[in-house]
């Protein structure tokens, strides 16, 4: 993945090959989708054949027991891993936060993002983040304040999400 103005993150257009470097490779498929499991298989295939490689699939990081596993996942992997994630944006995004937060390097993340309809929403007002449907710039009702707020073309890799606020705030005085 790499950065694009405003901060919205650009997703390679194909998953591309695993760093031969790597002493070991933890590949994370998010969800189901066969997209993903074939990408996540083709990772698995050339980087059995360089370092110990290990597969952790989770269903969605919205799952307190997926998220811990990813975490501890994270947690074990040691110097020189390369940390492959697949599956959808929301997915990806969270477990790409989840890797810096545990000092994970960006030269040793990869990921490929299967469909970009759902992303992780940070909203203003209640301070949480929710899963959504929409894109930045759309209007969403926020699952958690139930306020209608506007998804900005604003992303944090540290949250791993984007910026949403308030629709009403354009009209304050």
């Amino acid at each position: 993945m790499t950065s694009a103005q405003l901060g919205l993150p650009v997703w390679p257009d194909n998953p591309g090959d695993i760093d031969s470097k790597g002493a070991a490779f933890l590949v994370i498929m998010a969800g189901a989708e066969p997209e993903s499991r074939d990408v996540a298989q083709m990772w698995l295939t050339a980087a059995a054949l360089t370092a110990p490689t290990r597969l952790l699939v989770v269903g969605s990081l919205a799952d307190d027991n997926d998220r811990q596993a990813v975490e501890q996942a994270v947690a074990e992997a040691r110097t020189g891993v390369r940390i492959m994630v697949v599956g959808g944006q929301h997915n990806v995004l969270l477990i790409l936060a989840a890797a810096r937060a545990a000092g994970v390097l960006p030269q040793e993340l990869t990921a490929f993002v299967t469909h970009t309809r759902d992303l992780p929403m940070y909203c203003a007002h209640c301070r949480d983040t929710h899963r959504v449907v929409g894109q930045p710039g759309e209007l969403v009702q926020c699952p958690g304040c139930r306020s209608q707020v506007e998804i900005h073309s604003h992303h944090s890799a540290v949250r791993g999400s984007f910026l949403a606020s308030s629709v009403e705030a354009r009209t304050l005085p």
